[in-house]
C-alpha cells in the first residue's frame, strides 16, 4: 500500500491560521519558522521549546539558569515578544538573520499595531503548554514535573531579536509578575531611552556584552547603524543605577578569530556597568551560526578549559569572583562579590506586582 503524502505546509488548517493573524510574516520565513517548531503568538511573538525543557521531562540535566539562579527549566517559557525585529545581524547569532530574508526595511513601520501586553502573556503560557503537552504520556516524564511544566513559573524574553522595540515591555513584565512569574529579559542594549522608561523592571536584566570595542562591534554584530555603540554604551552606564532595582547581568558570546581580544575591552565595559553577574560563554555552533555567509566552523567554539581560562582572567582584571561554571553550555559565571554569590538564587516569593 502506497504510503500517504505528507501535506504541504501552507494546506494545514494550523497554517492557514497562523498565516491571518501574522501577516507581517513573510510566507517563506513563516514555513522555515514552523518547521523549527516556533508556536507563533499573536501577530508577533513566538514561544518554541527549549532543549532543557525538554531535558528535565526526560528525567535529564537541567540548564545553566537552573544550575546558577535556581530556575526550574521544565517551568521556564522561552520566548520573545519581537519575533521579526532587531537592529543587530551578529555572525554568531542561531537564530533568524539578514541573509536568510529578513531584512532591516522589514522593521516595524508607521501603522503597525502592537498586541496588547495580557494577550501575549495569555498566548505565551497557552503556547508553553502545548509545546510540553506530547511529554504527557512518555515513559521518562513523571506526572509531577509534567504538571509543573503545564504550570509555568519563569519566562526569559530572549528568544529572537531585540525586546526593547516592543514599546509595551514594562506593562508585559508587569503582567508576568501579576501571575508569580519571574522575568529574565536579553537586551542588546542600544534603547537606552526605552530602558529608562520601564517602570517594571525584569526579575533580572541582561545585556548582550558582545565585542570589546567599536571596531569588532560594527565588523562581527553588523549593526543597522554604526551610532548603535553609544547607545549600547549608554546603556551599561545605566546599569549601576538599575542595579539598585533588580538584578543585572552581562551575557558574552565569545567566538574564536570574531570577538575574544581584547579581552581589557570587555573588563573595562564589566567594570563601567558593575552587574550583579557576569556570563561568560562560548558560542555554539548550531542554527544559523552554520550558514556559509557567516564564515564560523565548529572550531570556533572555545573549548570548556579555554573559558575557565578566559573568565579567570577576566575575574582577576575585574575583581569578580569566580562562582560556578555549566559544562554542558560551555559557560562560567561571575559573581561581582560575596552578597551576589550568596543570594544568586532567586526568590521566587519576591515575584509579584511591582518586584523584579
Amino acid at each position: 500500500m502506497a504510503r500517504r503524502k505528507k501535506k504541504d505546509a501552507e494546506k494545514t488548517k494550523y497554517f492557514a491560521k497562523v498565516r491571518g493573524q501574522a501577516e507581517a510574516i513573510p510566507q517563506e520565513l513563516l514555513k522555515k519558522l514552523l518547521r523549527q517548531k516556533y508556536h507563533i503568538v499573536g501577530t508577533h511573538s513566538a514561544v518554541k521549546m527549549c532543549q532543557w525543557t525538554a531535558s528535565i521531562l526526560r528525567g535529564e540535566v537541567g540548564c545553566y539558569k537552573n544550575a546558577f539562579y535556581g530556575i526550574q527549566s521544565h517551568q521556564c517559557i522561552q520566548s520573545t515578544p519581537v519575533l521579526l525585529f532587531c537592529n543587530h545581524a551578529c555572525v554568531f547569532c542561531w537564530r533568524m538573520m539578514p541573509e536568510e530574508g529578513l531584512k532591516f526595511k522589514d522593521m516595524p513601520k508607521k501603522g503597525f499595531a502592537w498586541d496588547k501586553p495580557k494577550e501575549i502573556v495569555g498566548g505565551f503560557i497557552e503556547a508553553h503548554r502545548k509545546t510540553v503537552s506530547g511529554f504527557g504520556g512518555n515513559p521518562k516524564t513523571s506526572k509531577k514535573i509534567f504538571a509543573e511544566a503545564n504550570n509555568p513559573k519563569h519566562v526569559a524574553l530572549s528568544l529572537t531579536g531585540e525586546p526593547s522595540m516592543y514599546p509595551y515591555i514594562g506593562e508585559l513584565l508587569e503582567e508576568f509578575h501579576k501571575r508569580g512569574i519571574s522575568t529574565f529579559l536579553v537586551t542588546n542594549g542600544t534603547y537606552p531611552f526605552m530602558v529608562g522608561k520601564w517602570e517594571t523592571l525584569p526579575t533580572q536584566l541582561y545585556v548582550s556584552l558582545v565585542a570589546p570595542n567599536k571596531e569588532v562591534y560594527l565588523k562581527a554584530i553588523r549593526p543597522d547603524s554604526p551610532i548603535l555603540w553609544e547607545q549600547y554604551m549608554k546603556t551599561l552606564g545605566m546599569l549601576p543605577e538599575l542595579g539598585k532595582k533588580t538584578r543585572t547581568v552581562l551575557r558574552m558570546t565569545l567566538t574564536r578569530n570574531v570577538n575574544t581580544q581584547p579581552i581589557s575591552g570587555y573588563a573595562g565595559q564589566i567594570l563601567l556597568a558593575k552587574p550583579h553577574y557576569v556570563e561568560v560563554k562560548s558560542v555554539v555552533f548550531v542554527g544559523g551560526a552554520r550558514l556559509k555567509e557567516r564564515g564560523l566552523s565548529t572550531e570556533s567554539m572555545l573549548k570548556m578549559e579555554e573559558m575557565r581560562e578566559y573568565a579567570k582572567e577576566l575575574a582577576k582584571l575585574t575583581g569578580y569572583l569566580y562562582a560556578g561554571e555549566h559544562v554542558p553550555s560551555r559557560i562560567v559565571l561571575l559573581c561581582r562579590d560575596e552578597k551576589a554569590l550568596k543570594t544568586r538564587i532567586i526568590d521566587f516569593g519576591t515575584i509579584e506586582k511591582g518586584k523584579g
